[in-house]
């Protein structure tokens, strides 16, 4: 499949990437909740039904501009929207131990078994972690403990020129890292950051993604669809 090829026929499967939004869900600790509220209800007489909504730039499944950690930086509206389409490497880290970082050599091992990464691919991580997502008894553990990403692994995605590095964890920097290397290093190359991605496990090495964020003016990020195109039987990429 050429790289930029997002073909709809029988032997591609659509698989969502993107947590519903819903109140309740897990948020940032300093990040407002998601809230949906009756604006207009058939049940209050009115002619159409429609919610009010409060959340954060970083609600859900979203992607992080550079705005978020460098001053000045460049907003979610500025960057090109070829950014969220296009190969993507998924690396599996469900070995991973509550707060372990991701080193070079898992990459690098990545790319032995499956091939070279190339510029602008997006690479997401697989840690399983959205398995604590949906079951609000299970919000503490998605909200504590989580893997990362290494300063040194982040160097060397910014060395292979990834357009994309993120997920399926609150955030791409392990758990109670209050430096957030990961995120200075990636976003000064401007490299976006994807969080709270779901169903990475469900791809294949490569594959392919397509995503939007909201169109925020001067956002520091924004919330996302993301959809990965799989091919299934033989040919899959």
């Amino acid at each position: 499949m050429d790289r930029m090829e997002f073909p709809l026929d029988a032997e591609v499967e659509l698989i969502d990437l993107t947590h519903p939004m819903k109140p309740g869900m897990p948020t940032w600790p300093t990040h407002p909740h998601f809230c949906q509220e009756i604006a207009e209800s058939y049940d209050r007489g009115d002619v159409a039904c429609n919610h009010r909504l409060e959340m954060s730039e970083h609600t859900g499944t979203h992607f992080d501009a550079p705005l978020h950690f460098v001053r000045g930086g460049a907003s979610i509206l500025d960057m090109p929207l070829g950014r969220f389409f296009g190969r993507l490497a998924t690396i599996s880290c469900t070995d991973c131990a509550p707060c372990e970082l991701v080193v070079p050599d898992r990459i690098r091992r990545f790319e032995e078994d499956h091939g070279s990464l190339a510029a602008g691919d997006a690479v997401l991580f697989h840690f399983g972690w959205d398995r604590f997502w949906a079951d609000p008894a299970m919000h503490p553990r998605f909200l504590a403990d989580w893997p990362g990403l290494s300063a040194e692994a982040s160097e060397l995605l910014v060395e292979r020129r990834a357009g994309i590095v993120g997920s399926d964890c609150l955030s791409i920097d392990g758990f109670a890292n209050t430096t957030f290397p990961a995120h200075r290093i990636l976003l000064r190359a401007a490299v976006l950051v994807g969080e709270n991605f779901a169903n990475l496990g469900r791809l294949p090495a490569y594959c392919h993604l397509a995503a939007l964020p909201l169109a925020i003016e001067g956002g520091s990020g924004a919330p996302a669809r993301a959809v990965a195109f799989v091919r299934t039987g033989k040919g899959r990429s």
